[in-house]
Order: C-alpha cells, then sequence, then structure tokens
C-alpha cells in the first residue's frame, strides 16, 4: 500500500508538474512575442520604406524571424479557421485586431502576417511556440521527494514486519520444542503482543510439564503395587486364577511402560550422530525371524544417515511389532530417492478403515473393531512414531495396501556426506 502510494504521488506530480510547466512555458513565449512583434511593427511603421528590408532583418532573432514585403497582396490569403483561437490570443496581445493573418502551424511553429498602416506585410515565424516541454526542475523534485518517501516507508515496513515476522515463527513452533522467547520490541501494539505470546508459552509449558509430572508420578507408583499383588497372586492355590490375574498384571504393566515411554520421550535430548540405517533395521527383521515371526528386509547393505539412534531404533522396534502382532509377517524395503530415504514397513493384515487412518496418530487413541485388545498397547505406539518422526523433520503417512494390508511410510532426508562407517 505505502508502495501504490508513492507511485501515485509520483506519477501524479509528474503529470501536474508538466502540465503546469507546459502551459506556463507557452504563455510566457507567447506574451514574449507578442511583445517583440509589436515593438518590431511600431518601428517599421515609423521607417522609410525604403530602409525596411534593411531594418527587418536586424530585428530578426532565433525566436522571432522577420522578412518585410512591399507588396501588400503577398500573404493575403483567407485565414484557417482552425487557427482562430490562436489568432484571438495574439492579437489580444497586439492590439492589432484584424490586421493579423496567421498562414500555418505545423511542428510548433507558428507562421503569418502583419499587415502595416501602409499596407505592406510583415511576415513572421516563431519556431517551437507550441512545442511541448518535457519535465525538468519539477520531475527532479518529485523523484527526490518520491526517493524520501520510499525509504521511509521501508524503514517502517521493515520495523514493523521484522517483529511480526519474529512471532510468526514462534507461534509456529509452540507444542515442538522448548518454548522461545519473543524480544518485546517494535511498536506499542507489537510489544503487547509479544508480551502476551512470552505470558502465553509460559502458561502452556507450565501446564505441560504438570500434566507430564503427574502422569509419570502416577504410573511410576503404580509399579510398587503391581509387583506386591504379582507376588500375593504367586501363593494361590487355584491356578486358573493364579493366570488370570497375572495376565492382568501383565496388561497393566505393558500400560504403565507405554505411558511411561511416551512422558519420556517428550523431553529427549538426545543428540543425533551417524549411524547404518540400513544395519539398524536389517538387525531388528533378524530378531523377528530368529523368534519364528514371517519378516523380511529389502534394502541396499549399508546406508549411513545422521539421526537419533535410540529414538528411531524404537521407532522402527514398534512398527515391526506392530505388523507382527496385527498381520503375522512384515517386510521392511529401503529406497533412496535422491535427497530423501523412504522406508516402508509392510503386512498383509486387516489393515486400517481409511476413517482412521490420521485418528490413529494420536494418544491413547484405538479401533477396537479392527484391532483388538488382545494385541496390547494402550493407543501410544502410533502417537510415539509420529512424534519422533517429526522431531527428525521426517513425513509419516499411512495408507492400505491392496487387497489387503497396512504400509507405513517414513520419510527422511538425507544429507550429502562422506561418513566413515567405522563410527558407527
Amino acid at each position: 500500500m505505502l508502495l501504490a502510494a508513492v507511485l501515485l504521488e509520483f506519477t501524479g506530480s509528474t503529470v501536474f508538474y508538466e502540465q503546469a510547466e507546459t502551459y506556463a512555458a507557452d504563455d510566457l513565449r507567447l506574451m514574449r512575442m507578442a511583445g517583440q512583434l509589436a515593438a518590431d511593427l511600431r518601428l517599421l511603421d515609423a521607417t522609410p520604406p525604403d530602409q525596411r528590408e534593411r531594418i527587418t532583418a536586424l530585428l530578426s532573432s532565433p525566436d522571432l524571424l522577420l522578412s518585410w514585403r512591399a507588396d501588400p497582396g503577398a500573404g493575403a490569403a483567407a485565414e484557417p479557421a482552425r487557427f482562430h483561437a490562436l489568432h484571438r490570443a495574439i492579437a489580444s496581445r497586439l492590439g492589432l485586431g484584424d490586421r493579423l493573418r496567421l498562414q500555418s502551424a505545423d511542428h510548433g511553429d507558428v507562421t503569418g502576417a502583419v499587415r502595416l498602416q501602409d499596407r505592406s506585410l510583415l511576415h513572421f515565424t516563431a519556431p517551437t511556440l507550441l512545442s511541448r516541454h518535457g519535465v525538468t526542475r519539477g520531475l527532479l523534485s518529485a523523484a527526490v521527494l518520491a526517493g524520501c518517501v520510499l525509504l521511509a516507508a521501508v524503514m517502517l515496513v521493515r520495523t514493523l514486519s521484522l517483529p511480526l515476522r519474529e512471532l510468526a515463527g514462534v507461534a509456529d513452533a509452540i507444542g515442538r520444542g522448548p518454548p522461545v522467547r519473543v524480544a518485546e520490541r517494535g511498536p506499542r501494539e507489537v510489544r503487547r503482543l509479544s508480551r502476551a505470546m512470552n505470558a502465553m508459552q509460559a502458561r502452556i509449558n507450565r501446564l505441560i510439564s504438570d500434566r507430564t509430572e503427574a502422569l509419570a508420578a502416577v504410573s511410576h507408583d503404580l509399579r510398587t503395587p503391581l509387583a506386591r499383588l504379582r507376588l500375593r497372586a504367586g501363593f494361590l492355590d487355584d491356578a486358573e486364577i493364579q493366570a488370570q490375574i497375572e495376565g492382568d498384571l501383565d496388561e497393566m504393566e505393558a500400560m504403565v511402560g507405554s505411558v511411561l515411554s511416551y512422558l519420556a520421550g517428550e523431553g529427549d535430548v538426545e543428540r543425533k550422530r551417524t549411524v547404518d540405517l540400513a544395519a539398524m533395521l536389517g538387525t531388528l527383521v533378524d530378531e523377528a525371524s530368529d523368534a519364528g515371526h514371517v519378516a523380511r528386509y529389502d534394502g541396499p547393505d549399508h546406508l549411513p544417515l545422521r539421526l537419533r539412534p535410540l529414538a528411531m531404533k524404537r521407532v522402527f522396534a514398534n512398527l515391526v511389532s506392530n505388523a507382527l502382532n496385527y498381520a503375522g509377517n512384515v517386510r521392511v524395503l529401503v529406497l533412496r530417492d535422491g535427497e530423501t530415504v523412504v522406508i516402508r514397513f509392510e503386512d498383509d493384515g486387516p489393515g486400517i478403515p481409511e476413517a482412521e487412518l490420521e485418528r490413529v496418530m494420536t494418544p491413547f487413541y484405538r479401533i477396537e473393531a479392527s484391532r483388538s485388545r488382545a494385541t496390547g498397547g494402550l493407543g501410544l505406539g502410533l502417537a510415539i512414531v509420529q512424534r519422533e518422526v517429526a522431531r527428525e523433520k521426517g513425513r509419516l503417512t499411512l495408507r492400505n495396501r491392496v487387497p489387503t494390508g497396512l504400509c507405513v511410510e517414513i520419510v527422511l532426508a538425507c544429507i550429502k556426506q562422506q561418513e566413515n562407517l567405522s563410527e558407527l
């Protein structure tokens, strides 16, 4: 808007200056020409006819060319109608009335004749009398003014946009890491918004911390009574009841372990390092095969990648375990696609209803109809996977396979580097 206003002001000033200067210059030149012509006429009227031709040559100038003819009939043709307005403008300044005749006005040059008192004619030509004049001083002053306004506008916009841009970045980063304090600078309204943003982040961080600490404390404290219950169940004489109680205790311990694992990952500060992704996935597949499951790995033998090894190993193990629990088989496929690495976990299980593909990645959400509770879990597996993949700046997608099965795809950025695998 500021730039448009500056351009409009510059264009308008240019047009107005041009028009004003053109009209002023034309009017001034017309007055000067009429005054000079009037003085020449008075002088020639008082000059003997035999000297007029020489005097006329002396009176001629670049702005007004004169020539005298003794023949009264020369140049006395009727004046064209289109010159009437110009005739009136010149005649009014000369006071000549019908003694003036204009003959042409081509390319800005005005040509005509004036009848002297003895009926002889004085022919005159005023070069470029009606030519358009370009903008000079007005254009320069308008350009300087527009430049100053534009410079001030740029500084103003920059002053306003930098704090707003910082606010937008902080708002976009909320919930994706530790809170970032916004510098309270800029105009008064922006400073108030920055203070409100900082206070909001502090409240959100406090609420998350309180919730995490409460859940972690409850989950951790539950382990002690669970251990006592397991010990007391061991003294029961009824083997069937003992087995049922121990099964319930195992499920409760699995729930507690899932919650603690999920909460522990929220404050994870594990540093990235280069690992062999192919070796990590191959090891998980080999362990599943050794346990009697149908598992296969398709991909390169070595693929160095910079990531957080413990967190991503937990992610891959979770996906392999899910596929084995719900489908009984898993195929891990690794592809290098330019600057990205694509990792797919495919199975032949029942899949997930299309309407639930997004919801299954929310914490504590499970699908009773398609995935039985007997397979275990508290609905935190895919939530942990999504969180850790997002921390790696990756992308997680779920889609059903045809005719049956599920495909979980992880896309990670692959930084070009020549790492020595002996570091792994």
